[in-house]
């Protein structure tokens, strides 16, 4: 085996560890999601309408993250049209369940 066919493989082993490793970081968050779309939530400092969900590894174990656009206390959308994204489930309360809310536009 030459050098060159060596490396070639080793970046092909690293890769499919790499991709594996994202896919279950991936699949633990979106099994401990507790929001779902839709849904108004608070944390410390943002109150959020869920739009889209993500994935968040800054220690050790990955958590979800909800996105979605910022809420004023009258849960209308600020004026800015700002996003926000709220990281994890710690701290994080359901202020109101999706199929409770009139359309937020």
């Amino acid at each position: 085996m030459e050098q060159i066919e060596y490396k070639n493989r080793m970046k092909e082993i690293e890769k499919s560890f790499n991709d594996a490793k994202t896919k279950l970081y991936k699949e633990y968050a979106a099994s401990h999601r507790k929001f779902n779309i839709g849904d108004v939530i608070r944390d410390h400092s943002d109150t959020i309408l869920v739009e889209a969900f993500g994935t968040s590894k800054v220690l050790d174990l990955p958590e979800p993250t909800y996105i979605g656009k910022a809420l004023k206390k009258d849960l209308t959308p600020k004026k800015s049209g700002e996003y926000a994204t709220i990281y994890g489930n710690n701290g994080v309360e359901l202020v109101k369940p999706a199929n409770s809310l009139k359309t937020i536009k």
